[in-house]
């Protein structure tokens, strides 16, 4: 059992909190000194209301990590599937905190992941006699698990049983504000893109479909109708059509978003931007690229852009990202790769996140 140098004081002593003013503030104590710590660290118990808490910073900072499964595959590590799908092994010494779909991982492990991890939530534990070692290093690999697909046959009924309904997802009824029917029409006939009530309602699914016309993947995401914005409050509304159907031995194996396209016209330029929504927004102002979209900063990688590589290419990156991709499209392009990077947004005032679509949507 792990010993704590630092731990909430268990008796039934409170102070005034620091955030909500309430005599409900536990203090953390030093077990090893025997006093409280200053006055900012602790937890108040107005858990609904206040929720406040702040641990003493030393020990093993952890980031929470949103997951859409966490499975045990040997007595030492985790198969860890996030919310955009990327997959990792992660050593069960490096989990450090476990939720029902979250955990705090080990920044020391993180540092060494694909994982995205700086901006999420973060805490220290007070673990001091833990042992880290790397353990994702000493697990053999195993024979490389067959992609699952999902069939026309399920894409055409999802298809059939949307056109048949009454309304429309989010994100049609949102470019329906902003573009003619027949415009829209055609980008989402383009893209296949479709909703349904999967998870929520009014959710939209982007179908990932290779240049093969093989169905990888089918990300689920629900958006704002009116602002065309993800909802990402209280969570990330993310999830995946193989979790919908409960498909459990699914192995998610992901593609560019439009993929399928750049079997249509091999003179075209292709475009590659990160989101999926921004990819059919600009098929509409810029029709003369053929507009892909890795469906995250990490997708911006050789496994995924293979396909492209006999291809002119050129990436529009949101802003912030411009170093990142501009450093892999340079390393990708000494294997073969034709890949321009535009600074575009990098230029603009904007804070980063902003993308191609919100740069063409501006009035």
């Amino acid at each position: 059992m792990n010993s704590y140098r630092y731990s909430l004081d268990k008796s039934s002593t409170k102070f005034i909190c620091p955030n909500c003013n309430k005599k409900t503030f536990v203090y953390y104590v030093d077990t090893v000194k025997g006093k409280y710590l200053s006055t900012d660290f602790g937890r108040c118990d107005r858990e609904q209301n206040c929720n406040y808490h702040k641990a003493p910073p030393t020990g093993k900072r952890a980031y929470l990590i949103a997951f859409l499964s966490l499975k045990s595959i040997t007595d030492k590590a985790y198969k860890l599937v996030d919310v955009n799908g990327v997959i990792s092994i992660v050593p069960k010494s490096q989990i450090l905190e476990q939720n029902a779909n979250s955990c705090y991982i080990s920044e020391w492990y993180l540092k060494t992941s694909t994982i995205n991890y700086l901006s999420n939530e973060s805490k220290y534990f007070n673990t001091d006699n833990v042992s880290f070692i790397n353990e994702v290093k000493t697990i053999k690999p195993h024979d490389p698990i067959k992609p699952s697909f999902h069939s026309l046959q399920l894409q055409d009924k999802i298809i059939k049983e949307y056109d048949s309904q009454e309304y429309d997802d989010n994100l049609t009824t949102f470019l329906l504000s902003k573009f003619t029917f027949d415009e829209v029409q055609k980008a989402t006939q383009n893209y296949y893109l479709t909703g349904a009530n999967y998870f929520w309602n009014n959710a939209t699914l982007f179908w990932q479909i290779n240049h093969k016309e093989q169905i990888q993947a089918c990300k689920i995401m629900l958006y704002n109708k009116l602002t065309g914005k993800r909802i990402k409050e209280p969570y990330n509304h993310i999830n995946w059509l193989h979790n919908a159907i409960k498909e459990p031995d699914f192995n998610l194996n992901q593609c560019l978003f439009g993929l399928h396209l750049i079997n249509e016209d091999y003179q075209k330029e292709i475009a590659i931007v990160e989101s999926e929504k921004t990819a059919i927004i600009m098929s509409i102002f810029l029709p003369d690229f053929i507009w892909l979209a890795t469906g995250s900063k990490s997708g911006f990688k050789i496994e995924l852009l293979q396909p492209l590589k006999k291809r002119n290419c050129i990436a529009f990156p949101d802003k912030g990202e411009f170093n990142n991709w501009n450093t892999k499209a340079t390393e990708l392009n000494k294997q073969g790769f034709k890949i321009a990077v535009s600074d575009l947004l990098e230029k603009t005032n904007f804070n980063n996140g902003f993308d191609l679509a919100d740069y063409y949507l501006i009035d």
